[in-house]
């Protein structure tokens, strides 16, 4: 064959070209032949409403994407660093590790392994994993400048805002509210308490200050039968109160704000598939939405801006 004809030069070309593209299939994992599909361990912390609802969200999303998952649910008797669960897990073939509670995500950041993990459910994570180590993630807190915004943009006449909370826990949210509070001409007042037996006394001293009580998760001051008393009291004095679900609303709040749980669960589901695509990942505030009791608003007298 002559070297110089050109249907030669032809061919070492279109081989040249073969070559890099076999090459670069070869050495890139996201475009291999090689049919592996990711394998994902979803770790539960509890078999509660809430969870099963993320699950339902997150697998019916994964699933749209082809991706592998079994789900794990501790049991009652499996601490966070329970050797057993965490012998089970990093013995097994996973590409990565999906945790949905904060048990749940406390055992699989305490696991010895390189893969990739991702919690959701979450309250603080930069509180409950360990320093330093990547927060990759749906966390359940709204950033509090965000729910200071919300709270201005739906009403007109909500500008004194009791902050009811427990310094030991949540004395920086009240600063971030505090400070967020200038720029939408609200003022947000402490209402600290340190046992549940202080409250009525500290609402009590401050009635005629406030338009209204902001309650928070907050440990100090969360129950069931305390936001029923509070929303009792708040009514009594002609005042609202704002919540952080919808229970608060079934129970006489004015607003609150709310998640789906299926929706935080395809959410997550998001996180997890652009995780095994390109290797980053952060932490990332949940998709909610605000609620407005109209019934309450009226009751109470404050306007909204709609």
């Amino acid at each position: 064959m002559n070297l110089s004809d050109p249907k030669y030069q032809n061919y070492k070309i279109i081989f040249f070209v073969i070559f890099l593209i076999s090459g670069y299939l070869l050495f890139n994992s996201e475009l291999s032949f090689s049919g592996e599909v990711p394998q994902i361990a979803i770790v539960v912390s509890k078999r509660i409403k809430p969870y099963v609802s993320i699950i339902e969200g997150m697998t019916e999303e994964l699933e749209k994407k082809e991706k592998k998952f079994e789900i794990f649910f501790l049991s009652e008797s499996d601490s966070p660093d329970s050797q057993h669960m965490t012998t089970r897990f990093e013995n097994s073939r996973f590409d990565l590790y999906a945790a949905v509670g904060p048990e749940a995500a406390k055992l699989v950041w305490s696991l010895k392994t390189e893969h990739p993990k991702v919690f959701t459910a979450v309250l603080d994570p930069e509180v409950l994993l360990e320093s330093g180590s990547s927060q990759c993630g749906v966390s359940l807190r709204i950033p509090v400048e965000r729910q200071v915004r919300e709270i201005s943009n739906a009403f007109v006449n909500v500008k004194r805002i009791g902050l009811l909370f427990d310094a030991r826990i949540n004395d920086w949210f009240y600063k971030a509210a505090d400070a967020a509070s200038g720029q939408y001409g609200i003022t947000i007042i402490p209402l600290m308490v340190e046992t549940r037996a202080q409250i009525t006394e500290v609402l009590a001293q401050n009635w005629q200050n406030l338009d209204c009580v902001w309650m928070i998760p907050d440990q100090t001051v969360i129950s069931e039968k305390i936001i029923e008393h509070i929303i009792k009291l708040a009514l009594y004095n002609s005042k609202g109160v704002i919540g952080y679900n919808s229970f608060f609303i079934r129970t006489g709040a004015f607003f609150s704000f709310d998640f789906d749980y299926k929706t935080l669960g395809a959410q997550a589901a998001r996180k997890i598939d652009g995780y095994l695509g390109t290797g980053l990942c952060n932490q990332e505030p949940p998709e909610f939405q605000t609620i407005l009791n109209r019934k309450m608003i009226e009751k109470i007298g404050f306007k909204t801006k709609e």
